[in-house]
């Protein structure tokens, strides 16, 4: 649990520092922005299943050129 709470959060301060928007994560996710902006605040974490598709996610999207 502690290593998905530490892989969590070095996803959120990168997500943080990008110009990734809370609503396009979401809808990637399926999930409403308000979910997101809990996990933000520390107030429910993501699941296992949730933290593997931000990963997917932000990998997709850092692997893409510039347009």
């Amino acid at each position: 649990m502690l290593k998905e709470l530490d892989e969590w959060k070095k996803l959120h301060d990168f997500y943080k520092s990008s110009d990734f928007l809370t609503k396009d994560l979401a809808n990637f996710l399926k999930i409403s922005p308000r979910t997101i902006q809990r996990w933000i605040k520390g107030k429910t974490n993501p699941s296992a299943k949730e933290s593997e598709l931000i990963k997917k996610y932000l990998s997709e999207k850092t692997s893409k050129p510039a347009e």
